[in-house]
């Protein structure tokens, strides 16, 4: 039982190299886990369903390049789901990079719409959208990022428009038809059948729920791993309706919308990533009390 000791003084570049391996084999030899959806993210995708074609919908991306392997994903199969709802999500940004992040998930997704058979419609039991060619202004569209915070958001549940006269692009967003509602009304926050963001850290949902008293609109998140215990609470109190959690979270949305993508393809690497570390963690803990027993025996 001596090696147990030698485990135990192993030389951590033993194990960044089994780190390494865990992740690397599952991606050579394409291994694939089932991705089970849970309640969270089916809670998110079904209020989707119940909206009305045509609805708007406000997605914030609150978070950049280093937090995107976990958020792009989900970004991508929400408009995908969203755009099979024949609903009109309208983009925007808290944070500085956001509108690109924005732009690239808005792309990618377009091209999984168009790409999606009508077979897919009859078997969900959805309708077959009148046409796959979107439209920016009319079906969507990238409002790209401004500053401000809390300050900003408050002002759009009275006139959203007034903060965002052009578009990322610099169009003229009162000519668009996405906008447009009957009578002549102004488009406000409330007017979105959902407001959801993808938050890295500060100034993500949480901005929305502290003026959720205000506008009053459904709201989801989808958010990195690491800040998936804070915002349970907000499930717990209602304040969230879904909740879409770091990779596993974004994986659960693929296989909703049936899309494997890099969210699917990472839950092999990461899952088996995962074991070998708590693989490490047993075999030191086994190797610490032995340690412990032998001097005290002697």
């Amino acid at each position: 039982m001596d090696f147990l000791l030698k485990l135990k003084d192993l030389d951590r570049r033993v194990i960044f190299v089994f780190i390494a391996l865990a992740v690397a084999l599952p991606l050579l030899f394409k291994m694939s886990f089932p991705v089970v959806p849970g309640r969270n993210v089916k809670s998110l995708f079904a209020h989707l369903d119940k909206l009305e074609p045509g609805t708007r919908t406000l997605l914030s991306f609150d978070f950049d390049p280093a937090s995107a392997p976990e958020l792009h994903p989900a970004a991508v199969a929400v408009l995908v789901h969203m755009f099979r709802c024949q609903l009109k999500p309208v983009c925007m940004a808290n944070w500085p990079v956001g509108g690109d992040m924005a732009q690239s998930a808005l792309e990618e997704a377009l091209r999984i719409f168009k790409e999606t058979p009508d077979e897919y419609y009859r078997q969900v039991g959805k309708p077959v959208p009148p046409t796959k060619d979107l439209k920016k202004g009319v079906d969507y569209v990238n409002m790209g990022y401004k500053p401000g915070g809390m300050a900003h958001i408050k002002g759009l549940i009275h006139d959203y428009l007034k903060a965002y006269p052009l578009d990322k692009d610099g169009a003229a967003t009162g000519e668009m038809p996405i906008f447009d509602l009957p009578n002549g009304k102004k488009f406000t926050l409330a007017d979105a059948g959902l407001i959801m963001s993808f938050t890295a850290g500060t100034g993500g949902i949480e901005v929305y729920i502290g003026l959720g008293g205000e506008h009053k609109r459904p709201m989801a998140a989808s958010c990195t791993s690491v800040n998936i215990p804070k915002f349970y609470t907000y499930l717990q109190t209602k304040q969230l309706i879904g909740l879409v959690g770091g990779l596993p979270g974004a994986a659960e949305c693929e296989a909703l919308i049936d899309y494997k993508g890099p969210a699917q393809r990472g839950m092999a690497p990461q899952s088996i990533a995962h074991l070998v570390i708590m693989l490490f963690i047993i075999v030191g803990n086994i190797a610490y009390l032995y340690e412990l027993s032998k001097t005290k025996k002697a």
